[in-house]
């Protein structure tokens, strides 16, 4: 590490006690987990690429299935919608048969009344003519008993005058009597019109009703037969969808797992402990020597685990500031210095990108930052080539 105060090499002999004091209980442990694994499991388990590989098979899967239930419940909610708007229309059109009916009704109900008023009309008429007919008679047979009249003189006309205002008022209200059965056959005749055309339209209203309902007792048997086929195929996608979201779980939980016993597996892939520029590069032959790297970095950014495994230690050395190791399976160990603060125990165990704590004071850029260190059985080795990108 390229610092102005180099630490006396006794506390780097302690760091490397420390180290050795804490790793020999977990080799103790998890050699005999080894060997149980081993006979457990007769199957070579799958590699930590196969792993990823099948998680992102997976993972893709069940955007599918997701996709598909979407499209699944899009179309279930256009047949619904459909299976409404059909019965709607079906609706309306019976609203509108029944107002016809009742339309047809009342007209019937005037026509009925005009051709009553037309009947009476027709048997005063009726009346009408026959006393006229009388009175003409009469007329006929008074005019036959008088003498020609060249001969003749007229000795009773007051009579005469009253024979004639009689017929002169017979042949009004028999005038009277038919304009009003003209005007009781128009009205009758329309009223009888209008019923007609109103009657055409009741049956072809029927007829569109009928026709609707049929297609729509058709529709609705395909929308049925279609809705149940949605929802057997949304079912089967959707218990698709959670055995790859289960799978998926289950591999990315070993993935994590075997990570932190294999972190060798992430060699090229890991991501920066924290978010800042490199300033002191990995330099074990240099001088001042420098075992890891030492990152610049905002006061207070996070600091996470570049991999999974277990914290070995977190307390404060001399020269190092707040350190926390990291154990990750039985050989490496990744090392985070000058911390601001770390609230991880030890003995706990931490995920990959796990926050682990924040970036303090480092001496060496004279400003917040990170000083990191990848340690193979308690050796340096150089970091920069674990990255995929620095």
């Amino acid at each position: 590490m390229r610092s102005t105060n180099r630490p006396p090499g006794r506390v780097l002999f302690l760091c490397l006690a420390v180290l050795l004091i804490w790793t020999a209980p977990e080799r103790s442990l998890s050699a005999p987990v080894s060997k149980v694994r081993g006979s457990v499991n007769s199957a070579p388990p799958k590699s930590l690429a196969q792993l990823e590989k099948d998680l992102d098979r997976e993972q893709k899967k069940a955007a599918e299935r997701r996709a598909s239930l979407q499209k699944l419940t899009d179309e279930e909610r256009k047949l619904n919608a459909d299976l409404v708007a059909a019965e709607k229309r079906i609706l309306d059109l019976e609203k509108g048969l029944d107002a016809g009916q009742n339309r047809l009704l009342s007209i019937g109900t005037a026509g009925d009344k005009a051709g009553k008023e037309y009947e009476a009309l027709l048997a005063e008429q009726k009346k009408t003519e026959a006393a006229l007919t009388q009175t003409l008679h009469l007329l006929w047979e008074t005019s036959n008993r008088r003498p020609p009249a060249s001969s003749r003189e007229v000795e009773d006309w007051a009579g005469t005058e009253r024979e004639l205002a009689w017929s002169r008022e017979l042949y009004e209200a028999l005038e009277k009597y038919r304009r009003l059965l003209d005007e009781q056959e128009t009205r009758l005749a329309a009223a009888m019109g209008r019923r007609d055309k109103l009657s055409r339209e009741m049956r072809k209203n029927l007829d569109q009703v009928n026709t609707e309902k049929g297609r729509l007792l058709k529709a609705r048997l395909a929308y049925d037969k279609r809705l149940t086929e949605i929802r057997r195929v949304r079912r089967d996608a959707e218990a698709e969808l959670n055995a790859a979201v289960k799978l998926a779980a289950s591999l990315n939980f070993e993935i994590s797992q075997r990570s932190s016993g294999d972190i060798g597996a992430l060699k090229g892939k890991l991501q920066k402990p924290v978010s800042g520029k490199v300033s002191i590069r990995y330099a074990a032959g240099g001088e001042p020597a420098s075992r890891g790297l030492g990152f610049s970095a905002a006061d207070k950014a996070e600091v996470r685990a570049v991999a999974a495994g277990k914290v070995v230690h977190n307390d404060v050395l001399r020269g190092f500031g707040t350190v926390l190791i990291v154990q990750h399976g039985e050989d490496y160990y990744t090392l985070y210095a000058f911390l601001g603060a770390s609230p991880l125990k030890v003995g706990q165990e931490v995920q990959i990108r796990q926050k682990i704590g924040t970036a303090g004071y480092y001496p060496a850029i004279k400003g917040p930052g990170l000083y990191f260190e990848l340690r193979f059985k308690q050796k340096a080795i150089n970091p920069e080539q674990w990255f995929a990108a620095l």
